[in-house]
């Protein structure tokens, strides 16, 4: 009976088993289905004759084993960067080291290093990504200090004065190119994001917007880096206040430029699902500021069938309880919030490859 009873529980089990394996491909499907079917949904097309290299996300691969190695991840060695050219390996490593050395006992002498390594391979984003989140976390370090301590006033040490604004104003002149154009107008977002009064706030995100543009207009319009971030920047401005920019800005300019990313995120079959179900659900926030709440919530629906992990299903959840009459209000709050949360600022280009 014992035997029958359990080849009868097999038997049962393992259709229940084929159910389920068959409802997760299902969700699998219907979330690239979703990504690649979205012509209803509002999405500009990519520019034409655009390639992979002029959209600058290729080598993502690349990019996330660098970026290993310069945050010390121990499985990825000298060895593993044998692929790429000598001048990028002498970047990692001054960067890696000054890292090291920037985190711990003798920031001014890490940052140093750290700019020699950018200045040895510029047009890579990972070493000059590096380079600015760690002075924004020491800038924020400081001004947590000086507020504990009830500095009215308080003063960075000099190695950190105009940093890094003032290194890539410098840089841009010796190397022009679209990477380092493009970290300093993160830099003016970083700018405003550790000081959000509005007197800064306006202007520092201005400046980043004009360059990103000049980006984009001076042969670039398929950049997607200087898409994404002029998209967060329109994102991110208050709806309900006057904008240095207002009459200039279109009222679905985030939806355009993040819209025009997933276009040529799905043209070129790159980025992770969790970086898609990211820039889904930001593209289905720069619809509710476009007032087109229905597709608004189209997207948000293609990122949770996109990604299944916790913090993203949770954001979309949450954007589901909120009512038309009130969506405005509430996308401003979370974004507001999400501002605020300073570990990993927005500018991190690290969700590229992550």
């Amino acid at each position: 009976m014992s035997a029958v009873a359990d080849q009868q529980q097999g038997t049962t089990a393992r259709p229940l088993a084929r159910w389920g394996w068959l409802a997760a491909g299902l969700v699998t499907v219907i979330g690239a289905v979703a990504w690649c079917r979205v012509g209803a949904l509002g999405l500009p097309p990519a520019p034409p004759g655009l390639t992979l290299e002029q959209t600058g996300v290729a080598n993502l691969d690349q990019l996330q084993r660098l970026d290993r190695y310069v945050r010390g991840d121990d499985a990825v060695d000298d060895a593993s960067l044998q692929d790429v050219g000598a001048s990028t390996r002498e970047a990692a490593r001054l960067t890696r080291e000054g890292l090291v050395l920037a985190r711990g006992s003798d920031p001014a002498s890490g940052l140093a290093l750290m700019r020699q390594g950018v200045r040895r391979d510029p047009s890579d984003l990972v070493f000059a990504n590096a380079y600015r989140m760690i002075v924004f976390q020491l800038r924020r370090e400081h001004l947590r200090s000086a507020d504990e301590t009830n500095e009215l006033t308080p003063h960075f040490p000099k190695y950190l004065e105009h940093q890094p604004i003032t290194f890539f104003e410098q840089l841009a002149k010796t190397a022009p190119c679209r990477e380092v154009r493009l970290q300093l107008a993160l830099a003016w977002v970083d700018e405003m994001l550790l000081f959000p009064a509005l007197e800064i706030k306006a202007p520092a995100s201005v400046e980043s917007v004009k360059i990103l543009t000049e980006i984009i207009d001076d042969g670039h319009p398929g950049y997607v880096p200087a898409l994404f971030a002029r998209g967060l920047n329109h994102l991110h401005r208050p709806a309900r206040l006057v904008w240095p920019e207002t009459d200039k800005t279109r009222l679905d300019a985030a939806a355009q430029d993040i819209g025009l990313c997933v276009s040529i995120g799905r043209q070129f079959h790159v980025g992770s699902k969790r970086l898609q179900a990211r820039l889904a659900i930001t593209l289905g926030d720069a619809y509710v500021k476009a007032g087109r709440f229905g597709v608004a919530r189209s997207w948000w629906q293609i990122a949770q069938n996109l990604c299944k992990d916790a913090d993203l299903q949770e954001a979309v959840r949450l954007r589901y309880t909120w009512r038309d009459e009130e969506l405005v209000d509430r996308l401003e709050e979370q974004l507001d919030r999400a501002r605020s949360h300073l570990a990993v600022p927005m500018t991190d280009l690290a969700l590229m490859w992550n």
